[in-house]
C-alpha cells in the first residue's frame, strides 16, 4: 500500500514543470492522463474504509514519520506530497485518527521551512488546511488559518501555493461555523491581495477559481464587504473582455455581479456601467443562451436594489417577451421582473409596454400552474395600484380570464388569496368598473360563484389584518346585487362577525375602527334587511330562507 501510495497519488517530478496555473488546477480535471490517479484514490478510499483500525493507525505513523524525513530530496518530497495527500483524500475516515489541532501547529511551522522544493510541500499542507479547516479544526485555530492563507497570497510565493492558498481560503470562509466579525481585520488585506491574484494570472480558468474565492467572501462578510468592492468593479468589464470565449468565465462574472449587487443595495447603481452592455449581450446576441438563467437572474437583482427606474431598464424590458416562452425557472424570473419593472417606474412601462404585457399575461394564464397564476396576479395588483386609474391598459381580456379560471383554483390558497385581492382593489378604486366586467362576461351566476368560493375559503386563509377590508369589499358588491349573496349568507355573515370582533380589540389610540366597526354593522343591517326584503317579496318565510 505504501508503494502505491507514493506511486500514484502524489505528484511525479515530471509534473512540475507544468505551468504554475495549469498545475494548481490539473488534479481537479478528469481527463484520460489521471485515470490511474483516480483509480488509486478510490482504492484508497475503499480500503480506508473497509480496513479502519488497520489503515488509518498506519497512515498517522507515516504522517509522524516526515518529520523525521530530509526535504532537500525531491523523492524524499514527493513522498511527503502522497503521504499528506491521503490525509486530503481519507480526512472523513481519518477523523478519529488525527488531532489536527495539534498537527495544525506542525503544519504551520513547515510552511515557514525554506528548501529548494519548499513550494510542492507548501501547496500541499494548505491543501490539508483547507480541507480540514471545514472538517475538524477548532473555533480557536480559524484567525489563525486566515493569516497563514494570506501570508502565502503574497505575490512574493509561487504562484501555484498563491493559488491553492487563495483555495483554502475560500474553504474557510464557507464553513458552516465562519463567523463574519471575527474576519473583518482581514478584510482589506484579503480584497488587495485577490486584486493583485486577479491581475497576474493569465489563464481563465484561474480568474474562474479566485472570482469565486471573492464571492464566497462576499457571501460570508455580506455588508462589511461593501468599503473594498471599488477596485472588483472597476475589474469587471475588462475582465468581461477577455472571457469572450469562456462561457464559465463570463459565468461567473455574472455570479459576481448579482452578489454585489445584493450586497451594495442602492449603492448597486455603480455596476451598471458593467452590468448594462453585459446584460445586452446576454438577452439579445448570446446565440447558444448559455448565459442566459444567469443573466436574468441578475437583471432580477439588480431591479430589486434598484433606488429609481434609469432608461436602460425600460429600454431592456422589450427584450423581455421571448423570454415568457421559455418556462420553468425562466418564466417565474422573468415575471418578477415585469413587477418590479412596473414599480420601479409605472407610468413608462404602462405607457409604453401596457398592452403587450396584458396579451402576454392573456396567452401564459390557461397553460401555467398555480405559482406562475399568483405571479400573474401580481402583476394585475401592480399596475392597478401604481398606475392612476385613467392610464390603465386595458384589462379587461386578462381579468376575463382570471374570473373564468376562479373555480379551477379555489382550493390552492395562494392563487385564490391573490385573486380576491385584484377584486378588492378593483371594487376599491373602481366599483362601476367591476360591474361591468361582470355583466361583461354574460354570466348570471358569475357573481354567485365568486361570493360562494371567496366567503368559503377565505374564512380559514385570510390574515386577520385583511379580514376588514375584504368584509367591506363584500358588502360594496353585495350592496349591487343583494340576491347574489342568499347562497353565501351564513359566510358572509361568519365574516362580518370576524371583522367586527377584530375592530372591537383596539386600544385607546385606535378610535378610528371603532367607528369602522359602527359602519359595517350599519352596512349588514342594511344587507339584512334588503335580503328579508327581496325574500319576502317572492312569498317565502324568512326563517324557512334562513
Amino acid at each position: 500500500m505504501y508503494l502505491k501510495v507514493s506511486e500514484t497519488v502524489g505528484i511525479r517530478a515530471a509534473e512540475l514543470a507544468r505551468k504554475p496555473e495549469e498545475f494548481a488546477f490539473e488534479e481537479t480535471r478528469h481527463v484520460s492522463l489521471y485515470n490511474i490517479k483516480a483509480a488509486s484514490e478510490h482504492f484508497l478510499l475503499n480500503m480506508t474504509a473497509t480496513f479502519q483500525d488497520i489503515v488509518c493507525p498506519y497512515i498517522v505513523e507515516l504522517i509522524k514519520e516526515c518529520s523525521q524525513h530530509d526535504r532537500s530530496n525531491i523523492e524524499t518530497v514527493l513522498m511527503i506530497d502522497s503521504i499528506y495527500s491521503v490525509t486530503v483524500i481519507c480526512s472523513y475516515d481519518l477523523f478519529d485518527h488525527i488531532d489536527i489541532d495539534g498537527w495544525f501547529s506542525t503544519l504551520v511551522e513547515e510552511l515557514a521551512q525554506e528548501s529548494p522544493y519548499c513550494s510542492i510541500l507548501r501547496r500541499r499542507i494548505l491543501e490539508v488546511i483547507g480541507r480540514w479547516v471545514t472538517i475538524k479544526l477548532s473555533q480557536d485555530n480559524h484567525p489563525r488559518v486566515y493569516e497563514v492563507c494570506l501570508q502565502y497570497m503574497a505575490s512574493s510565493q509561487d504562484l501555484v501555493v498563491r493559488l491553492t492558498a487563495a483555495s483554502a481560503l475560500k474553504a474557510a470562509v464557507s464553513d458552516f461555523a465562519f463567523y463574519p466579525p471575527s474576519y473583518s481585520p482581514y478584510l482589506d488585506v484579503t480584497m488587495q491581495l485577490l486584486y493583485t491574484l486577479l491581475r497576474e494570472v493569465e489563464e481563465c480558468e484561474s480568474r474562474v477559481k479566485i472570482l469565486e474565492v471573492v464571492n464566497s467572501i462576499i457571501d460570508g462578510c455580506g455588508k462589511q464587504i461593501v468599503d473594498f468592492v471599488d477596485p472588483l468593479i472597476g475589474w469587471l468589464p475588462g475582465l468581461w473582455g477577455v472571457a469572450t470565449d469562456h462561457a464559465m468565465l463570463q459565468s461567473q462574472l455574472l455570479t459576481t455581479a448579482r452578489k454585489l449587487s445584493r450586497c451594495l443595495g442602492p449603492m448597486g447603481v455603480k455596476l451598471y456601467g458593467f452590468t448594462d452592455p453585459v446584460l445586452k449581450y446576454v438577452l439579445t446576441q448570446d446565440p447558444e443562451m448559455i448565459l442566459l438563467e444567469d443573466g436574468i437572474i441578475l437583471w432580477l437583482q439588480l431591479l430589486e436594489n434598484a433606488p429609481c427606474s434609469t432608461p436602460a431598464f425600460v429600454q431592456m424590458f422589450e427584450w423581455l417577451y421571448p423570454l415568457l416562452q421559455l418556462g420553468s425557472d425562466s418564466l417565474k424570473t422573468s415575471l418578477l421582473i415585469i413587477e418590479c419593472t412596473i414599480l420601479l417606474d409605472p407610468p413608462a412601462i404602462i405607457s409604453r409596454y401596457g398592452t403587450g404585457i396584458v396579451s402576454a399575461c392573456v396567452s401564459l394564464y390557461p397553460d401555467v400552474v398555480g405559482e406562475a397564476k399568483v405571479l400573474i396576479n401580481n402583476i394585475i395588483l401592480a399596475v392597478i395600484k401604481t398606475v392612476p386609474r385613467d392610464q390603465w391598459p386595458d384589462l379587461t381580456p386578462l381579468l376575463h380570464v382570471l374570473l373564468k379560471n376562479l373555480d379551477e383554483f379555489s382550493d390552492y390558497s395562494k392563487v385564490l388569496t391573490t385573486n380576491i385581492n385584484v377584486l378588492c382593489y378593483l371594487i376599491l378604486l373602481d366599483l362601476t368598473y367591476f360591474n361591468n366586467l361582470i355583466a361583461s362576461l354574460n354570466n348570471k351566476n358569475l357573481l354567485k360563484n365568486i361570493l360562494e368560493i371567496w366567503t368559503s375559503k377565505a374564512e380559514h386563509f385570510l390574515p386577520n389584518g385583511a379580514t376588514q377590508v375584504v368584509t367591506d369589499r363584500l358588502v360594496n358588491v353585495i350592496n349591487l346585487q343583494p340576491r347574489s349573496c342568499l347562497s353565501s349568507f351564513v359566510n358572509i355573515m361568519k365574516l362580518i362577525e370576524r371583522a367586527v370582533g377584530k375592530c372591537t380589540d383596539v386600544d385607546d389610540k385606535a378610535a378610528g375602527s371603532i367607528v369602522y366597526s359602527a359602519s359595517i354593522l350599519l352596512l349588514m343591517m342594511n344587507l339584512s334587511l334588503e335580503v328579508r326584503r327581496r325574500i319576502t317579496n317572492e312569498g317565502e318565510s324568512w326563517n324557512q330562507r334562513i
